[in-house]
């Protein structure tokens, strides 16, 4: 039979409004009462938005606001078999066609089971702001007839292990119409394994789906809540109502597949997307809230893809990246605080950020709220697999992670952290097509579960984005590899101070107070950095500038077609590199520390350079010193590149600016020390300051040298 529908209830569409359960008087009233915990007040305010928003019973039962999802009647025809009695009588039923439930307003609880082969709609009879709840305490199995099934299951072998596809779309087995709510368990012993599940059909052998899908379609127009201390495998779910979980549920859950609702996916412990075999996408969802661990996932050969904004209102929330394999998780979004969906008392319709100063900052809260102090400190983990993060699209430069100044601390206090990064494995990527800023210091241990201070693991990699420019504003704790795409920019150093602000927020208004000022400067781990490894190496295919003001750093293993361009105040030695695309010193001191620490391109120096740890330099490029530049050589002896410095130039030297000489030891009239040898040599230096010994300067085509007098 065919079941026609009504129009769909917009819940986006829906005014925001204040109402009680948003407020601090209302957490006060709910937690004031006998015996009764911060964790049955976050409860019973969670279940009051609910209500408020037309989503579900307040403490079970109650009335509406005027915001009420009006009831529909989707499935709701003559042909469909009415259960309602037998579910109320909590009867076991079995489908074999389409069947209805009228349920009345307020909650009921269902301790039976439905199986067989058929449809089921749940429609609300209470009428405008009196919506039903319908929770479910065990595992009910009924799926489509055999003709209704579309989905398809496949299974591939990749590297890292195998993955699960689903090709096709069943159409609906259950579908919630507005103003019900369909509640997955009481989190209470009573649970035995509550769902609505089919791990095989027609179609899918149990062996092939071997557990991991739910191949049961829900639209869900009302709500779905999500309140098992058991795991809930969740189905295709579709519609534009919102999937929650209930406030101190710890039974896990997990989405699989495409699921086209657009509705809020509100979490409060924690939400397994997708698995190490099956991927999962929420293409049309409105938003995240995340106040717990959200672990994300993509399978062998996958890629995930999550363009939601994700929101947070207290600490103790996470993400936690998964990628296998050679698989890819893009974020496009934003991990954000958000002020207009307090903790546990979830906006399903319109969580946001209303003074995006809040994500740069220490957010602290009054009147109970959001745990009060550091409410908006967020955290990341990519803790396992060979795959890629990747933060951005390389469409837009809102950046996933902004926060404020987090340096990679052991054991950080809390004041003192704001965000973390974890990189515990795979490779981090950012793809955005302008300027960007990373205010945290990557490590493996600098909060959340790693909190030792231990260093991190893994690659840093700029996507060849144009535009692509990341600036390192904290010192970076990690091992690996970092990679400079073409055209991307990654700039060492904010070259500027970073303040950290403490915003407090009261009812009526927002103080801040400037708690401390860091300087800005960042630097990566080395072969010569305390804990870094032999293998650090960075490949520059785009640009490298280096920003700092106040650290001098330390920088080797550069190789690439790219360029390197120190603009800080500080300074920088480089080591044993091969990049190609030129060196360009425009302020500070630049020391280089090996025969071929400036890679084999072009040299401008218009600052100050020198030798440390080396005396002989090889330039693969050409050689120009600017009229305000300086360049020092140490002299110890006469013997070229061993005793003395000397540079050595494959291409063409335009001298100019300050020569410096220091010797030491003894030196006998008349040497001849040829301190600049090249292809051909032109200009000259307009100041020559020599200490330790007076000499004559002298040039001819293809060297510079000075004769001890």
């Amino acid at each position: 039979m065919t079941n026609t529908q009504s129009s769909k209830s917009d819940v986006s569409n829906h005014p925001l409004q204040p109402h009680p359960c948003h407020t601090s008087a209302a957490f006060t009233d709910a937690l004031g009462k006998p015996g009764r915990t911060a964790e049955d007040a976050s409860r019973r305010l969670f279940l009051c938005s609910l209500s408020a928003l037309g989503l579900s019973a307040c403490g079970g039962g109650g009335s509406g606001s005027s915001a009420a999802t009006p009831t529909g009647t989707a499935t709701d025809t003559a042909s469909a078999t009415d259960i309602t009695t037998d579910i109320l009588a909590n009867q076991n039923v079995t489908l074999s066609g389409d069947a209805i439930i009228r349920l009345p307003a307020g909650t009921s609880t269902y301790t039976g089971v439905i199986s067989g082969k058929g449809t089921l709609a749940l429609v609300a009879t209470g009428g405008t702001g009196n919506p039903s709840t319908l929770v479910i305490t065990q595992a009910s199995t009924f799926t489509l007839p055999d003709a209704q099934q579309v989905a398809v299951v496949t299974k591939t072998s990749a590297s890292g292990g195998y993955r699960l596809d689903i090709t096709g779309s069943n159409p609906p087995v259950l579908t919630i119409n507005p103003g019900v709510t369909l509640q997955i368990g009481t989190n209470t012993a009573a649970d035995n394994n509550p769902n609505i599940i089919a791990t095989s059909d027609g179609k899918n052998t149990a062996s092939l789906v071997n557990g991991e899908i739910n191949l049961n379609h829900i639209q869900n127009n009302g709500s779905i809540v999500l309140s098992s201390a058991q795991f809930i495998l969740l189905g295709r779910i579709s519609g534009n109502g919102p999937v929650l979980q209930g406030v101190g549920v710890w039974g896990g859950n997990s989405l699989r597949g495409v699921n086209p609702f657009g509705g809020v996916l509100s979490l409060t412990t924690g939400h397994d997307f997708g698995s190490n075999h099956v991927a999962a996408s929420i293409p049309n969802a409105k938003a995240m809230l995340n106040e717990g661990s959200w672990l994300v996932w993509s399978p062998p050969g996958s890629v995930v893809s999550v363009s939601q904004n994700i929101f947070e209102a207290a600490y103790g929330n996470d993400i936690n990246f998964h990628a296998i394999g050679n698989s890819t998780i893009v974020m496009s979004g934003i991990y954000s605080h958000t002020d207009n969906s307090p903790h546990n008392i979830p906006n399903v319709l319109n969580p946001g950020l209303s003074n995006p100063a809040l994500n740069y900052a220490k957010a602290i809260y009054r009147n109970g709220l959001n745990n009060g102090n550091d409410a908006s400190y967020r955290g990341v983990n990519i803790e396992s697999g060979a795959g890629t993060v990747q933060w951005g699209d390389g469409t837009h430069a809102n950046f996933f992670l902004p926060s404020a100044p987090s340096p990679a601390e052991p054991y950080p206090a809390l004041g003192a952290k704001n965000a973390y990064i974890n990189l515990r494995g795979c490779t981090l990527a950012f793809n955005y097509n302008a300027p960007v800023t990373l205010n945290i210091g990557i490590s493996g241990g600098g909060g959340g579960p790693h909190r030792g201070g231990e260093t991190g693991w893994g690659n840093v990699t700029l996507m060849p984005t144009a535009g692509n420019d990341v600036t390192l504003a904290q010192p970076q704790n990690y091992n690996g590899t970092t990679t400079i795409g073409a055209n991307a920019i990654l700039r060492i150093g904010a070259g500027k101070t970073v303040p950290l602000n403490y915003i407090t927020v009261n009812a009526s208004s927002n103080s801040t107070v400037l708690q401390a000022t860091y300087n800005g400067d960042s630097s990566l781990l080395t072969a010569e950095s305390s804990g870094g490894l032999a293998t650090n190496a960075i490949v520059n295919a785009g640009q490298l500038i280096i920003q700092n003001t106040t650290t001098d750093i330390i920088l080797s293993n550069i190789s690439g077609s790219g360029s390197l361009v120190h603009n800080g105040a500080v300074t920088v030695t480089l080591r044993d590199n091969s990049y190609s695309g030129g060196t360009t010193l425009n302020s500070g001191r630049l020391l280089a520390g090996s025969t071929l620490a400036l890679g084999t391109g072009n040299v401008t120096n218009n600052a100050a350079l020198a030798l440390s740890g080396t005396r002989a330099l090889t330039l693969g490029g050409g050689f120009q010193q600017g009229s305000s530049a300086s360049l020092t050589l140490a002299i110890d002896g006469a013997t070229p590149g061993v005793t003395h410095d000397q540079l050595t130039v494959t291409g063409t030297v335009v001298l100019g600016g300050t020569l410096t000489l220091n010797f030491t030891g003894g030196y006998a009239s008349g040497q001849k020390l040829v301190l600049i040898q090249a292809a051909s040599i032109s200009g000259s230096f307009s100041t020559l300051t020599s200490h330790g010994a007076a000499v004559v300067a002298g040039q001819d085509a293809t060297g510079f040298y000075v004769t001890v007098q």
